[in-house]
């Protein structure tokens, strides 16, 4: 009766901790989704102030009405976005802890060892994204960060051109942007794996598939920070 016990409570905890780590994936893929069409709409700075400017308050605006009301997208997206880094977060914590309790167990010991290098960089590169969103948000979406000018009073186009116009940040920027990609690199893998979609003759091509939507991620976001440190966009 004890054995038949533990092993209901063994079953329950694994189909927790399955459903805990498929939420961590759909959460993240919903945040690779809008990493993508946001790195798309900073590319929107190479047609010209008028355009990006247009799309900025498109966005914030008059997105979809009169079926959402003026503003709403961004709203909605907004709320979705914190919604879902809760439960990412909270997912990720999860899964450490169970992880880190369940080391004693030899098996979990081999397995972590396989993993390991991936797992830190993961945890890693999570806190350190943490933070630099946060920036992110600080500096271009509040203006609460002093940037050297009135970023309050500026265009959206003006805005990054100001920002990206100082070298550093453009450093800074490339480091932010080179941990996300990493993030979404090994994410994708772990995502499709945690959701019972791979299968042994797919995991190394999910590997390439997502260092190479990584890469472009990358190359997407850098775009227009070069080009305006080189006087490209002006």
């Amino acid at each position: 009766m004890a054995n038949k016990n533990l092993e209901t409570r063994k079953r329950r905890a694994w189909n927790t901790n399955v459903f805990v780590k498929q939420l961590m994936a759909i959460s993240g893929l919903f945040f690779v989704m809008f990493v993508i069409v946001h790195a798309y709409g900073n590319l929107k700075m190479f047609l010209g102030q008028e355009a990006y400017d247009h799309y900025a308050h498109w966005l914030k605006g008059d997105a979809f009405y009169p079926l959402l009301p003026e503003g709403g997208l961004i709203v909605i997206f907004r709320t979705a976005m914190i919604l879902f880094a809760l439960v990412h977060i909270l997912a990720a914590f999860h899964t450490w802890y169970v992880s880190k309790k369940a080391r004693a167990d030899r098996y979990s010991v081999k397995k972590n060892v396989a993993d390991s290098y991936a797992a830190r960089t993961m945890r890693v590169s999570a806190v350190i994204l943490l933070f630099m969103i946060v920036f992110h948000i600080l500096h271009f979406t509040t203006a609460t960060i002093p940037a050297g000018f009135e970023a309050s009073e500026m265009s959206p186009y003006m805005r990054m051109v100001g920002a990206f116009s100082n070298p550093a940040l453009v450093v800074l920027y490339a480091v932010f942007v080179g941990t996300l990609a990493m993030h979404i690199g090994h994410g994708i893998w772990s995502a499709l794996q945690s959701m019972g979609w791979l299968r042994r003759n797919t995991q190394h091509v999910t590997v390439v598939i997502g260092g190479i939507v990584a890469a472009i991620v990358f190359v997407m976001f850098m775009l227009p920070p070069v080009a305006i440190a080189f006087g490209f966009i002006s």
